[in-house]
């Protein structure tokens, strides 16, 4: 028998192409029809095209505006291949099918345009016992974005749904590649490759149709893949993106007997619809993240260069000093280099044991400290660049328990705090105060400045990596590691700060890093 199908011209182009079936096609504006033609000159139900006795037939349905066939207006006619149909503003031509598209009358398709409206359908249906499966596929747009955990869930849904005893789910990359296969149900291992129908799977991908067949060997004779793998019964899905197939969701019989119904078809067909979506987030996040980290790595190598720049200024200063030092033979140039040098190398060891605590993800090693002996530590360490920056250090030690943390990151996170203080006076003079005491709820240590102050514009970009106050002579990763080293304590950082009048930086970590004294 003949098949046949629409095909829908705009402007000598072909825009959709709709195969008449068994069951024929209702043309119309109402969203149930077949070939739903949103037109104010088409009514709900306009038209019908269906085959009776081997011959193409046409109908007008009692439409407002009528239907027109090459031009003159009917009621119900006849049609033959090459003839044109029109409804409303649109124009259809009727051709026959390709033997490689025709489907024998065991078989069904469903039109790609379609598969937005049976989903539409489904849904707004209450009584439908499809609903909860095309829930649960739903709540996988905007949850599930790892895109083989997310196609697993999905195949899983469909066997959940449908009475198919192999499945898979096959993407392609782009719109010309070769699909690979993302998530499998197949009961074992073939040594052909997976049990599936290829030929089935790029008539989908080709013609954006999706397809059922109660007897593969049949309709698509001579292909290897059906025929080694015994298939016989199968249905295949596109699935659809918003522009375009991106993929297919296959289930045959295996070897068994299986009835695969047009139901069957309409779910698995809305199924792919809302994987087609699921699929493009998932890729579109995944963008989003590697463009992120792609932003992110930029933003680190800009800032380190900066860093590096600058250091590499005082280290270039310090050696010209030393160059004339020994030319000249004099102390006094050296004298004056060795300290722009040293404080160079200081600050490239500050960026580098920053950039390793900052760039990795760490559980903290913890062991029972004594945080007022690390703080006496800190201050003994700064005395130098203290004096040299004319700031004098305060250190006033409350009565601590040994608490268990990683002293070294500690030491590191208020060693930060420490410095900047130092930093924020060294141009007016004054005095930083590093404090401790404790509650039933906490250990506080304090590190206050009575230097610059911080502007209530900066206040929010303080803990953001490569952000600095200090122009050339600051990384910016100070701040940002000392905030990630409490918060991996569990703890948190409070800020106070005014301008010209000094800041208050204060480390909170929690009781339940107290170790009892009595253990």
């Amino acid at each position: 028998m003949a098949q046949y199908e629409l095909v829908l011209k705009k402007d000598g182009q072909s825009i959709s192409t709709y195969h008449i079936g068994n069951e024929g096609l209702i043309l119309g504006r109402a969203s149930e029809c077949d070939v739903v033609l949103p037109d104010s000159l088409v009514s709900r139900k306009h038209a019908r095209v269906w085959l009776e006795g081997g011959q193409l037939k046409v109908e007008d349905l009692g439409s407002r505006n009528g239907i027109s066939v090459n031009g003159e207006r009917v009621v119900r006619l006849k049609v033959e291949e090459g003839d044109q149909l029109t409804v409303g503003s649109h124009t259809f031509q009727i051709t026959k099918a390709s033997r490689q598209k025709s489907l024998s009358d065991t078989g069904s398709l469903i039109a790609y345009d379609r598969a937005g409206e049976l989903f539409s359908k489904m849904v707004r249906d209450p009584n439908s016992n499809q609903l909860p499966i095309l829930y649960k596929a739903a709540q996988l747009l905007g949850t599930v974005f790892d895109l083989d955990d997310l196609l697993k869930q999905l195949l899983d849904l469909v066997f959940e749904a449908l009475p198919c005893k192999r499945g898979f789910i096959l993407t392609r990359p782009a719109h010309d590649d070769e699909p690979v296969v993302n998530a499998s149900h197949s009961g074992g291992k073939d040594r052909g490759g997976p049990p599936l129908s290829q030929t089935l799977i790029h008539h989908v991908l080709e013609h954006r149709d999706a397809v059922l067949t109660h007897d593969a060997q049949t309709e698509f004779k001579g292909s290897e893949s059906v025929v080694h793998h015994g298939i016989t019964a199968a249905m295949c899905v596109p699935l659809c993106g918003r522009e375009d197939v991106i993929g297919v969701i296959y289930v045959d019989s295996g070897d068994e007997e299986v009835v695969f119904k047009a139901d069957h078809l309409k779910l698995l067909t809305a199924i792919g619809r809302v994987a087609g979506v699921a699929v493009e987030n998932a890729r579109l996040h995944k963008e989003a993240v590697e463009q992120e980290r792609m932003a992110a790595i930029g933003q680190a190598t800009a800032g380190i260069g900066h860093c590096i720049k600058n250091i590499l200024v005082g280290v270039k200063g310090g050696a010209e000093f030393v160059d004339l030092s020994l030319e000249t033979k004099e102390m006094k140039y050296i004298q004056k280099g060795w300290p722009l040098i040293r404080r160079s190398v200081d600050r490239m060891e500050d960026l580098v044991l920053n950039l390793v605590t900052f760039s990795r993800e760490r559980e903290p090693e913890r062991a029972p400290t004594d945080v007022n002996a690390l703080v006496k530590e800190i201050a003994d360490t700064l005395k130098g660049q203290a004096e040299r920056a004319k700031v004098s250090i305060e250190l006033v030690r409350g009565e601590l328990p040994k608490v268990s943390i990683d002293g070294l990151g500690i030491y590191r996170a208020i060693l930060n705090l420490a410095t900047n203080a130092i930093d924020a006076c060294e141009e007016v003079g004054g005095k930083v105060t590093i404090r401790t005491h404790a509650d039933d709820r906490s250990i506080y240590i304090n590190v206050n400045d009575t230097g610059a102050g911080i502007s209530a514009e900066f206040m929010p970009h303080l803990f953001t990596a490569f952000s600095s106050t200090k122009g050339s002579r600051g990384t910016g990763l100070g701040l940002a590691c000392s905030k990630k080293i409490v918060t991996e304590h569990g703890g948190e950082i409070l800020v106070s700060s005014k301008l010209g009048k000094g800041s208050k930086f204060t480390i909170v970590l929690p009781t339940q890093t107290i170790v009892s004294e009595k253990r």
